[in-house]
């Protein structure tokens, strides 16, 4: 890639941005560095790891990663022997083991979801000992604390006693009477590293001692008592004694980081890594950038967003820039309103972000190939210096360009041909279209020339784009339109400017007639496709609201039946709770009725008969019901479909017995009365009627079902049945066998079991009871 590319599409604006987000001047050099490589596997690896650390930092905040600085070369220096590091620096190195510590266990913690930085937990060690070392021995300011040695302790203690006895005497001589005339001022200083008094010059001589300074005046004398000379000495040895015993603390935590310098570096260059990964995932989250992937050939950037723009926090309105993976060209038109050369380093420094690891703005799923390079020859290319005139500034670089050769390249063309006469311009531009075309290039150029743009229509290796713009106001939309040629509007725009009317009108004449026509014909094809599109728009808005009427509706209708459904199913509980009762009264009225078996049958068939009303009760809940027949005139007969008016019981006429009639549906025989039926339909007349039997006494209420090998619906079909008899056999629980398998027909019966209303609950079986391999199912 050319530096000179790399500045005319603004590439150092985004790193240098990106560099901003980065927490110390190492990343921010990194991320100043980042550049893009023509290595397809590389940049992808890059792209991966970029989105990956973006969405670990969403998902778990950024990683602790304080300001640290650049320790690297401290660390070369502590290497050599006899090197001391100040207590500044050591406290930087332990400012940078820390953060080495808390990145390290933050992705550890976290890198199961980045699996491509797996590699950088083991490469951020982490010194605890030398840590604690300096932590023990530095302050936040660098100055070695009592506690890094015990003879340091007890020298500074030694120190501060008499520099308090000292200060003491000193304090009593000037307070002492008879000396107010002798004494300048009621203060303690030093000077020469001594303590002193401020003495008047004219009585120095009454106090006597050294004198060790004398203030700008000559008024005040700095004298140093007789008595404090052995005490300041004293000190001074004591004070050297704890510099020397400091400056040996330095060398030795020096020597401890020297001994790690290979190591720490390591880590450190790994530190700077990650400083530039989040530095790149925080410019992605401000700017709502997304991973592109690279194609072969296609290039789809769907919502693409200029990042210059978008950094001057003003809205950019999102732009598609799309080449099919047969069509390697694209020609952007309309006028000079912005958004040609817009569209053109959108694309370039996309390219260049994916081909550098960072994430691009474009909406999701953006695609583009690994470009070999880049080449841009956008702008103005004016040298003075170089006696070039824009022109031929141009065709210098166009040269560098084509020497450069194009295959699998980007190369974006801002009005090629511009700056000489406009027939050989477009001559040119042709030239340039056809020759990078065949060299296997992806060329991206805008033009306002007119054998351009109609070339780019024809050809069908061309896409052509026009820039939308409000041909009533003149101001740009900043969108492409596709398969759509824009006008210039040089005329339009002049006019809007202000350009006297006169020059426009003779301006206007002098067109050619060809020019003119397609002119007026453009303006024609705008002004209709503007109308389309405000017709689909109002169009898909009408959609949109239907079907969000629709969803509404079918909101409304799910509500509705499960509310049904909730009642239906409170009132089943209640009917079988009354049936349990019932069940609990009758047996104490058996007892005396045992010598009347009329009687303890009628009883029988009543029971069970509400046990069947019940259960097609059930089946009508669990399946939505019939769409409501018509009811038909004329004589209810045997065999007829009626249908209970009262509770919406559907089945075949078996026997009319005055006010009570028998109606059989399915395997269930109902009892109802005979002024609630409605004729639904005759019966066949060739199909005899199939009575259907509940099932004898003595096989209800058995207490285990097997449903190896049936299907879902074949067990549930079964299952049904099965919990109705053991319920009448007031059994308190029933073994269900489905065995292991793949856990879908376990998962069907206890679903099933979940919303029976014969069940109070389930469980698995136990080892004695089969295991995973059996359900018990507890009945109410």
């Amino acid at each position: 890639m050319r530096a000179r590319d790399l500045v005319a599409l603004e590439f150092p604006r985004v790193t240098a941005r990106v560099a901003e987000l980065a927490a110390s001047s190492a990343g921010q050099e990194r991320c100043r560095a980042l550049a893009p490589t023509a290595d397809r596997a590389a940049a992808d690896a890059a792209l991966e790891r970029a989105w990956q650390l973006h969405r670990l930092c969403e998902q778990h905040g950024d990683p602790p990663l304080p300001a640290f600085a650049d320790v690297r070369a401290s660390l070369r220096s502590a290497a050599h022997e006899g090197f001391v590091l100040d207590g500044r620096t050591l406290v930087a190195v332990r400012a940078t083991l820390a953060a080495l510590r808390a990145v390290g266990a933050f992705l550890r913690r976290h890198i199961e979801t980045a699996p491509t930085l797996a590699t950088l937990p083991a490469r951020l060690v982490a010194f605890p000992a030398l840590e604690a070392a300096l932590g023990r021995a530095l302050d936040d300011e660098g100055q070695v604390l009592d506690a890094a040695s015990p003879a340091l302790a007890r020298l500074r203690a030694g120190i501060r006693r008499l520099r308090d006895g000292l200060q003491r005497k000193l304090e009593e001589l000037i307070a002492r009477r008879g000396l107010g005339d002798i004494i300048a001022d009621d203060y303690i200083t030093i000077r020469n590293n001594r303590f002193v008094v401020p003495v008047r010059a004219s009585a120095a001589a009454q106090l006597p001692g050294v004198v060790q300074d004398r203030s700008v005046s000559g008024e005040t004398f700095f004298v140093e008592p007789l008595f404090a000379v052995e005490m300041n000495n004293e000190l001074l040895l004591a004070v050297r004694e704890e510099e020397i015993l400091v400056q040996r603390i330095l060398t030795d935590l020096t020597a401890l980081v020297g001994a790690e310098q290979a190591a720490i570096t390591a880590s450190v260059e790994a530190l700077i890594e990650v400083d530039c990964l989040v530095a790149a995932a925080r410019f992605a989250r401000a700017y709502h950038c997304t991973r592109p992937t690279f194609s072969d050939f296609a290039v789809e950037l769907r919502g693409a967003r200029h990042p210059g723009l978008l950094f001057g926090g003003r809205a950019v309105t999102p732009i598609d820039v799309v080449l099919p993976a047969d069509r390697h060209v694209l020609v952007v038109t309309g006028p000079n309103t912005g958004g040609k050369t817009v569209a053109l380093k959108t694309l370039g420094l996309c390219a260049l972000m994916a081909q550098s690891g960072l994430l691009i703005p474009a909406a999701e799923g953006a695609r583009l190939p690994c470009f070999g390079a880049v080449f841009a020859d956008v702008g103005d290319e004016q040298s003075v210096e170089r006696n070039l005139s824009t022109f031929s500034a141009h065709v210098a670089n166009l040269c560098e360009i084509a020497a450069a050769g194009a295959r699998g390249a980007l190369v974006l063309l801002d009005e090629p041909g511009v700056g000489t006469d406009p027939e050989e311009g477009a001559a040119l531009a042709i030239g340039l279209l056809r020759w990078f075309d065949a060299a296997g290039a992806h060329l991206a150029l805008t033009t306002h020339y007119t054998p351009l743009k109609l070339l780019a229509l024809d050809d069908p290796r061309c896409v052509v784009a026009a820039v939308d713009v409000d041909v009533d106001t003149l101001t740009p939309r900043y969108r492409l339109i596709y398969e759509s040629i824009g006008r210039s509007l040089a005329l339009p725009i002049a006019r809007r400017l202000g350009l006297p009317a006169a020059i426009l009108d003779t301006a206007a004449a002098a067109q050619p007639e060809h020019a003119q026509v397609l002119n007026a014909a453009l303006e024609r094809l705008e002004r209709t496709r503007a109308g389309l599109e405000t017709r689909l728009a109002a169009v898909a808005a009408h959609e949109a609201q239907l079907a969000a009427d629709a969803a509404e509706s079918a909101r409304l209708v799910a509500e509705l039946r499960e509310r049904r459904r909730a009642a239906w199913q409170e009132e089943l509980r209640g009917a079988r709770a009354f049936v349990r009762q019932l069940k609990a009264d009758g047996r104490a009225q058996l007892e005396g009725l045992r010598a009347d078996a009329a009687s303890r049958a009628e009883f029988a068939r009543f029971t069970r008969e509400q046990e069947a009303a019940l259960t097609a009760r059930q089946h009508d809940e669990a399946v939505p019901p019939p769409a409501r027949a018509t009811v038909l005139p004329g004589r209810i007969e045997v065999g007829d479909t009626v249908e209970v008016s009262d509770r919406g019981i559907q089945g075949e006429l078996l026997e009319i017995a005055g006010p009570r009639a028998w109606i059989q549906r399915g395997a269930m025989r109902f009892e109802v009365p005979t002024a609630q039926l409605r004729r639904l339909g005759a019966a066949p007349p060739t199909a005899p009627p199939v009575v259907a039997f509940v099932a004898p006494a003595s096989d209800a209420g058995a207490g285990e079902l097997n449903l190896i090998g049936l299907r879902a619906r074949e067990a549930l079909e079964r299952l049904t049945p099965f919990l109705d008899n053991a319920a009448r056999g007031d059994r308190e629980s029933v073994r269900i066998v489905h065995g292991v398998g793949s856990g879908a027909l376990r998962r069907a019966v206890q679903d099933h079991l979940a919303s029976s209303p014969y069940c109070a609950g389930f469980r698995v079986g136990e080892p004695a009871e089969g295991g995973a391999g059996v359900t018990v199912a507890l009945l109410h």
